[in-house]
């Protein structure tokens, strides 16, 4: 596969992970609103602030919007504003456009879905979202998401093109878990006579639901919602698909997959860079985490998904030309 075919892949999946991601944070959030209305924190005006965040647009943002953070700034910035790279529109478009690159890699139904979603969405704004109600219009739109997700399951060859895919799924959505976490635990972080009140379980509710991690962790966990047990289970669990563990262990798996016919000395490197970085997840204890810094944890996971991201780039994309690894 050429580098360029495989790159384009890898951002599509990307990008519509993202969107994924963006959906729900908005969904949750809105849920979240409405379980606070009987709480003094309803009218908190940091209750829509953490979105804004863990985009890493907070800068461009309240240049935008000034310093407060409403639902309606926020929505429209995170949902249509094409300045702002990770919005909702801006994602669809760059998925897209790659696809549009690689049409002879994907099926056309792939191409359809994907097409008619920035088609029409391209033609919508905050207005659109507040007359359809956001829980229907976020509903469709996450539909949308997942149509794609299923149309690549059942059509795309299981060759090089698909790992590539999966790999840029699975970094995505592993890059995203960690932010989740260190916005939220930041912005919700309660005063002491809030730990296990109703209040307490109803914050780290939302913080699961915005990973899709509520009911799976009702099912496997026991006892009350804490901060101890979420965090575990969101950065360490093996079963649940979406922690942060099982993200990172199915893209290492991803890129062996790639990597089994290739020069070994030129893949080794990166190769042994994730599986370190998921011995560290398999190893980490959430007692030390927390004793050693939350925050600090999950900017060294960030920044080590970051690197392995990187290295793919560097290691199938940007090599010179004795050092290409792929057909």
């Amino acid at each position: 596969m050429l580098s360029r075919v495989a790159n384009l892949i890898y951002w599509t999946a990307r990008y519509l992970e993202r969107c994924e991601n963006t959906l729900r944070l908005i969904d949750v959030n809105a849920q979240l609103v409405l379980d606070l209305e009987s709480h003094d924190d309803f009218h908190d005006p940091r209750i829509w602030e953490p979105l804004v965040y863990v985009t890493g647009e907070e800068k461009k943002f309240f240049k935008l919007h000034g310093k407060i953070a409403t639902e309606e700034a926020v929505v429209q910035f995170l949902l249509f504003d094409r300045q702002n790279p990770s919005s909702l529109l801006s994602c669809v478009a760059g998925a897209r456009e790659n696809a549009r690159c690689v049409r002879d890699q994907i099926s056309s139904e792939m191409w359809e879905v994907l097409n008619t979603f920035y088609l029409k969405l391209k033609t919508q704004d905050y207005q659109t979202y507040v007359q359809t109600g956001s829980n229907e219009y976020i509903a469709d739109l996450k539909l949308r998401t997942q149509q794609i997700y299923a149309v690549a399951e059942s059509m795309l060859p299981r060759n090089e093109g698909w790992w590539f895919y999966l790999l840029g799924r699975y970094l995505e959505r592993a890059d995203n878990v960690s932010r989740i976490l260190d916005i939220k635990y930041y912005m919700i972080l309660p005063d002491r006579h809030h730990v296990g009140s109703a209040l307490d379980v109803i914050q780290w509710g939302s913080v699961l639901r915005s990973c899709s991690a509520f009911e799976a962790f009702r099912r496997t966990q026991r006892g009350q919602l804490k901060l101890e047990s979420v965090i575990n289970y969101l950065i360490r669990d093996k079963e649940f698909p979406r922690s942060i563990l099982a993200s990172i262990a199915a893209a290492e798996n991803c890129l062996h997959k790639i990597c089994v016919e290739k020069n070994p000395a030129h893949t080794r490197a990166l190769l042994t860079e994730i599986g370190s970085l998921r011995e560290h997840l398999e190893n980490s204890e959430v007692t030390a985490i927390l004793a050693n810094g939350l925050h600090e944890y999950l900017d060294n996971i960030q920044s080590r998904v970051a690197s392995v991201g990187a290295a793919t780039v560097d290691c199938f994309v940007n090599y010179g030309p004795a050092e290409s690894t792929l057909a």
